[in-house]
This record gives C-alpha cells, sequence and structure tokens, in this order.
C-alpha cells in the first residue's frame, strides 16, 4: 500500500523520536491492533529503508549467512571423520573469533557435516545439543536398571525392597552433581557409560549416605578417565608402530605411551582405593545395623517363643478344665446313670 503524504510527513517529523517500528505504525495509523507485519507496517518500513531512516524492530535480525572454502569443507569433513565435534572444528576454522556452544559458527560446520550425510552425527555432537533428562516413572527406571545390569526386572513384581530400591535411584539420578557431571560430558558414548556404571553400583543400595554418594560419583568419573586413557594408548601405540622407521619419533612416542601408561594405573589405583573405602565404610556400617537388627529380632524371638509356650499351656489347662466339666455333667445325669445300670422306667416305677 502507498503511504499519504500527511503520513510521510509524520514518519519524518516522528521517527526519529519513536524509534520502535510497531509504535511508530500504529500512531501513523491511529489504529492500536497493527504490527510490523500488517502490511500498514510493511509499508512503514519501506518508507524507512527508503529514506534511510534507522528503526527498531521485535525480530532478531536474521544470522550471518557462513561460506566456506572448498579448502575448509573438506578440512570440516576431515576432522568429523577423525572424531572432532562440530564445536571443535569450529573453533579450529574461526580462530579470531570466540566461538561457543550452538553458536552460529558451530551450527554452519554441522550444517555443512549434514550436507554430505544427513544421518552423520558425531558422537562427541550428540551429547552437547541435548541435556540429560533424569526418568521419572518408575517403569523407565525399571528399564534402566535392566539395561546397566543385565537384571529382568518386571514392573509390578517386585517386592517391596526392591521398590525402594527404584524409588530412591529415581532420586538419585535427580541429584544435582550427577545432573552437573553427566550434562559435561559432551561425547553420548561416555554419558551411557557414566550413568550405567552409576546404576549398578548403586541402585541396590538405598542406604548411602550424601558421601558415598558423591564418592560413587567419583568412582565412576575414573571409570570413564580410564576408558579415555585406554583410548588414547591404543592410538599412541598404533602410531609407534607407524613409526617404526622414524627413530626420533619412535623416541618421542615412547615417552608419551610412558606417561599415559603411568596416568592410566593411578587411575586404577585410585578407583581401587575408593572401592575400598566404600566398601569398609558401608560394610562397617550394615554390619553394626545387622548387629542391632538381630538383637531386637533375637528379644522379637524369645518373646514370640515364650508367648507361644504360654498359649499352649493355657490351652492345654483349659481342655482339661472342659474335660473335667463335661465329665461331672455326664456322671450326675440320672438318666444316663439308669442306662448304664440297665434299669429302665418300667422298672423304676
Amino acid at each position: 500500500m502507498d503511504l499519504t503524504s500527511e503520513q510521510k510527513e509524520f514518519l519524518k517529523e516522528n521517527a526519529s523520536k519513536i524509534q520502535n517500528l510497531i509504535e511508530l505504525t500504529r500512531k501513523c495509523f491511529k489504529d492500536d491492533t497493527l504490527d510490523g507485519r500488517s502490511k500498514q507496517g510493511r509499508a512503514v518500513r519501506k518508507y524507512l529503508v527508503e529514506n534511510s531512516i534507522d528503526y527498531k524492530t521485535r525480530c532478531r535480525q536474521p544470522a550471518e549467512v557462513i561460506e566456506f572454502s572448498k579448502e575448509q569443507e573438506e578440512f570440516i569433513l576431515k576432522q568429523a571423520q577423525d572424531g572432532l565435534s562440530s564445536l571443535q572444528i569450529a573453533q579450529i576454522v574461526f580462530p579470531d573469533k570466540s566461538v561457543r556452544p550452538l553458536s552460529n559458527e558451530q551450527r554452519a560446520v554441522l550444517s555443512k557435516i549434514r550436507e554430505v550425510n544427513p544421518d552423520f552425527l558425531p558422537s562427541q555432537d550428540s551429547g552437547a545439543l541435548n541435556s540429560y533428562t533424569s526418568p521419572k516413572s518408575p517403569s523407565r527406571i525399571i528399564k534402566k536398571i535392566n539395561d546397566s545390569t543385565g537384571l529382568g526386572l518386571e514392573d509390578g513384581k517386585l517386592n517391596r525392597q526392591k521398590q525402594v530400591c527404584v524409588e530412591k535411584l529415581g532420586i538419585n539420578l535427580a541429584n544435582s552433581r550427577f545432573l552437573k557431571i553427566i550434562n559435561n560430558y559432551l561425547n553420548e558414548e561416555d554419558r551411557v557409560l557414566f550413568e550405567h556404571e552409576f546404576i549398578r553400583l548403586t541402585w541396590d543400595k538405598p542406604d548411602l549416605t550424601a558421601d558415598e554418594l558423591n564418592l560413587y560419583l567419583n568412582v565412576c568419573k575414573e571409570v570413564i578417565n580410564l576408558e579415555v586413557i585406554s583410548a588414547h594408548l591404543n592410538k599412541l601405540n598404533s602410531m609407534f608402530d607407524e613409526a617404526d622407521e622414524q627413530q626420533e619419533m619412535s623416541i618421542r612416542l615412547a615417552e608419551i605411551i610412558k606417561a599415559k601408561s603411568s596416568e592410566y594405573h593411578q587411575c586404577e589405583t585410585r578407583i581401587e582405593n575408593l572401592t575400598k573405602k566404600l566398601q569398609g565404610d558401608r560394610g562397617e556400617r550394615m554390619k553394626k545395623m545387622q548387629k542391632e537388627n538381630a538383637s531386637i529380632l533375637s528379644v522379637v524371638q524369645l518373646f514370640q517363643e515364650e508367648e507361644e509356650r504360654a498359649n499352649m499351656v493355657r490351652i492345654a489347662e483349659m481342655q482339661k478344665i472342659a474335660i473335667k466339666t463335661e465329665a461331672e455333667r455326664l456322671e450326675g445325669m440320672a438318666e444316663w446313670k439308669a442306662r448304664v445300670l440297665g434299669i429302665g422306667q418300667q422298672d423304676v416305677l
């Protein structure tokens, strides 16, 4: 639509005072229902652009379209195949920019990867683009237990003790530290392993204290570290085999492998020490609880046995009294005596 001369004059005079496009459009057409998407709003915006007049709008400006060179595309695809995440690749491709997670640069790299293979997603991106959601329903918690332990638990067929274990595990999987740690893992495989290890170690221990829960989380972190170090060692050993003829490279790789092996053994030692501490502390507490429960149980059993004995004696005494009473009643019956003696009614008469 075309603006009238009065409307154009109004815009010239008020555009510097009212920079919001929606408000300017409403005052220009004296209609509070209009916005920047209406034909009136588009006409006002067109006039402002043609006359180089600045204005503000609620809509976000479209992100800059990033174009990659052929060399950059080849580099991106190669690094993705080697296991780097789209964020890591973007940080390399754009060294002069502060590339953040889910930034325009990262999305452009991920989009380029998916252009070649729509089904391909680097493993380290699958975790970065999704936050872990703790399960709420018992059926989902039970499925996670089965996936982690290989058990065949069925919802609706659990005894009271296992129901308590499932409820407590649901609370632990929503623990703030657990969520913080698992969301820090960008690699989906690391996330799954961390979750499975945590469930496997804790699901049947509903009595864990807060300190013990933190120690189990530390154990699971060390398990992930152990697997990462193991993967590094495998890659280094492969590189060492390939660099057989390069003496200087072989020596350097041998030093790195030695350092990584030492790191691996240190990680193993930490896991072993944490496990021993957990088993010892919890074992002592459980032993004490069993001792207390055993003493209470013994008292209950003794009471039950004493009560049973008293009941049996009481029943026997009641039976004796009942037999004696019935015997006395029968003995005092004239008819019964007469029948025993063989005397009938006619004989008595």
